[in-house]
């Protein structure tokens, strides 16, 4: 299964599970990641920083640590 750490810049993709603790899945709620949405990965770098997604109009940034707990399919 592929992470959000696995996909490129600028593809959309489907969220189909949201692993780790409950505080992670509040935190990403309350910036209105769930499972089930389509977003688009705006920008993850491999030297480190933040992944910027762009959910329902909105850009949000995650960590890696909460990315890589993020299992996505590709849509494009």
């Amino acid at each position: 299964m592929k992470t959000l750490l696995d996909i490129d810049n600028g593809k959309k993709i489907k969220i189909l599970k949201i692993s780790g603790g409950k505080s992670i899945r509040q935190h990403l709620q309350s910036l209105g990641v769930h499972t089930g949405d389509i977003v688009t990965l705006k920008k993850s770098s491999f030297l480190g920083g933040p992944v910027l997604l762009e959910v329902n109009g909105y850009d949000v940034a995650i960590g890696k640590g909460v990315a890589s707990k993020i299992e996505v399919e590709e849509l494009e």
